[in-house]
C-alpha cells in the first residue's frame, strides 16, 4: 500500500509539471524582432530623364531666329552610387533618415541661331555627381516596406556653347552647383534578416543657377529637373 501510494504521489506530480508547462507555455507572449529597425549601406543604379529650361533667348545679344532656340531640352542618361540611413519601426510603420551620392552621365543638348544666322551652334548640359538627404516614412507588411520619400538635393551641372560668330568658332563652358529638393517613393523586400532589395521612383527639382558662357551678354539662368528610376540592395545591420 505504501508503493502504491508514492506511485500516486509521483505520477501527479509529474503531471502538475507538465500542466504547469504548459500554462507557461500559452501565456508567456511571443517577442517577434524589429525586422526593419536599425543602420544600413547599399548600392544603386538605374536611369534618369528630365529637362533644361533657360532664357538664352532673353539674352542682349540674342535675337533668336525662327524656331532655333535654345531655351529648352531634354537630358537623360545613366545613374548610380551608394545610400545609407537609419531606420526606427512602431509596429507596421517605419521611419528613417537616409542620405545618397550619385555618379551621374546625364546630358543633353540644342542647336541655336541668333543675329539673324550671323551666330549660330549647339548648347548642352549634363550633370556628373548628385546628392541627397531624405526623411522616410513607410508601412511593413511582413518582409516588405511600401515607403515615401523627401527631402534636399544637390547636383553639379556644366553648360557649354560650341558654335561660330560671325565666322569665328567658340567654345564656353561654365559650371554651377544646383541646390533643390526630392520627392519619391518605393517599395523594399527583405529576403533575408540582413539583405534587402529595393525599388526607388524619385522626381527632383535641382532649382535655377546662373551660368556665363562670355558671349557677350548677360548670365543665363539655367534651371534643370529630372526623374530617376532606380533598383539597388541594401546590408541591414
Amino acid at each position: 500500500m505504501k508503493k502504491l501510494i508514492i506511485a500516486l504521489m509521483l505520477s501527479t506530480s509529474t503531471v502538475a509539471a507538465h500542466a504547469a508547462d504548459m500554462v507557461v507555455q500559452e501565456v508567456a507572449p511571443e517577442v517577434e524582432p524589429l525586422l526593419w529597425s536599425g543602420a544600413y549601406i547599399g548600392l544603386h543604379a538605374g536611369y534618369s530623364w528630365g529637362r533644361e529650361n533657360d532664357n538664352q533667348s532673353e539674352q542682349q545679344f540674342s535675337s533668336c531666329v525662327g524656331s532655333v532656340c535654345a531655351d529648352r531640352f531634354d537630358l537623360d542618361g545613366f545613374i548610380g552610387g551608394a545610400h545609407a540611413g537609419y531606420n526606427w519601426q512602431t509596429g507596421q510603420w517605419v521611419f528613417g533618415i537616409e542620405g545618397d551620392i550619385d555618379y551621374a552621365d546625364i546630358s543633353g543638348s540644342t542647336d541655336f541661331s541668333y543675329q539673324f544666322g550671323a551666330v549660330n551652334g549647339r548648347l548642352g548640359f549634363n550633370s556628373d555627381w548628385q546628392a541627397s538627404l531624405r526623411l522616410r516614412a513607410g508601412y511593413a507588411v511582413d518582409t516588405w516596406l511600401l515607403y515615401a520619400t523627401g527631402g534636399a538635393a544637390v547636383g553639379h551641372g556644366e553648360l557649354h556653347a560650341r558654335g561660330q560668330s560671325f565666322g569665328t568658332p567658340f567654345s564656353e563652358t561654365d559650371d554651377n552647383t544646383h541646390t533643390g529638393w526630392t520627392l519619391g517613393g518605393g517599395v523594399e523586400k527583405a529576403f533575408t534578416p540582413n539583405w534587402i532589395g529595393r525599388f526607388e521612383v524619385r522626381y527632383t527639382d535641382f532649382g535655377k543657377e546662373s551660368y556665363d558662357l562670355g558671349l557677350g551678354g548677360d548670365d543665363i539662368d539655367v534651371d534643370w529637373n529630372q526623374t530617376a528610376v532606380l533598383f539597388g540592395f541594401s546590408y541591414k545591420y
